[in-house]
């Protein structure tokens, strides 16, 4: 499940991977690196949103507030998320 275009998440019985689009210098090409592994999609998508909060330097109250609507505009438009974990995202705790 791609994920903007900086990160993806992929299940397999045993995990949830995430990955995130690194740039390799030889040609100028990207590949996906492995950056986290967690047990559900809710703590995977958890992480995502972490990561873009941490990306704006936590300078600024408004980019952050900014970075995480944007994070979870982008989570909220995936297609095919199981039921539970989209009401989850709706406020599950």
């Amino acid at each position: 499940m791609l994920i903007g275009n900086k990160y993806k998440i992929e299940a397999d019985r045993l995990n949830i991977t995430v990955y995130e689009a690194v740039k390799v210098k030889k040609n100028d090409s990207y590949r996906w690196q492995p950056i986290g592994y967690f047990s559900n999609f809710h703590n995977a998508l958890k992480f995502i949103a972490d990561l873009g909060v941490k990306e704006t330097g936590l300078k600024d109250f408004r980019a952050i507030v900014a970075k995480q609507e944007e994070i979870y505009n982008l989570i909220s438009s995936l297609n095919g998320l199981p039921e539970a974990l989209q009401r989850c995202m709706r406020g599950c705790k």
